[in-house]
């Protein structure tokens, strides 16, 4: 079971309604683009994480390491925006050969502005991944006559999120068993072996969903009970 779905599971609001828990992620997502400030984007930050951490009783640690994977990413990003070359109004900057390098206040604010913004959407999501099954969603967006096709694909890539994930980690166990790891160069080996490996378990493991799917006749919608 992903981490995410277990905290889905067993945090303290689990049994709160779903329909407030989606309307409050949603809507301050709307909200602070529609208002597109500073202050508001780091009260979201801090409502959300409060909500999680204080409320749910998400332990902090797993929720800030769930974090760095995205804010990892969106670091990376906002670097490329804020270094500017040869460029005014520098509050820090370099010479490198002929050219200077560094930060302005306009990229410092609009690097800073974009890092809160992302990041009061993504505690947002978090919120409503880490508090709500995915079951509750599905049951919501079909009160709300969400089409069948959007829900019937977020059905199918929540699966599949699962299958890979569990071939991913079958065939590392028994690369480790079999000392894969054991220095760089079989490490090298095996990583290229599990990821051949990976894609053709996932289209085998797809085929037998796709026959397990017709075997039950499927008709297009998943059945959920109320």
């Amino acid at each position: 079971m992903l981490l995410i779905d277990k905290y889905a599971y067993t945090n303290k609001i689990r049994c709160y309604s779903p329909q407030a828990k989606i309307l409050l992620a949603c809507g301050t997502i709307i909200i602070s683009r529609i208002i597109n400030n500073y202050y508001f984007d780091l009260l979201t930050i801090i409502l959300m994480s409060v909500l999680i951490v204080g409320i749910a009783k998400i332990p902090c640690k797993a929720y800030f390491k769930m974090l760095l994977i995205p804010l990892s990413f969106l670091l990376v990003s906002i670097v490329a925006i804020v270094i500017s070359v040869n460029d005014v109004n520098y509050i820090y900057c370099f010479k490198l050969i002929n050219s200077y390098i560094g930060i302005t206040y306009e990229s410092f604010n609009t690097g800073a502005k974009l890092f809160t913004t992302v990041l009061s959407s993504l505690t947002s999501v978090y919120f409503l991944i880490l508090t709500t099954p995915i079951i509750d969603i599905i049951k919501v967006l079909k009160k709300l006559k969400v089409p069948s096709l959007f829900i019937e694909l977020m059905v199918l890539i929540y699966r599949s999120i699962f299958i890979f994930i569990e071939e991913a980690n079958n065939i590392h166990m028994a690369q480790t068993m079999k000392f894969g790891y054991e220095n760089k160069r079989n490490s090298l080996k095996s990583i290229s072996l599990l990821i051949r490996n990976l894609f053709l378990r996932i289209f085998i493991k797809h085929n037998e969903m796709n026959i397990s799917l017709e075997c039950k006749l499927y008709d297009g919608e998943f059945k959920l009970g109320d």
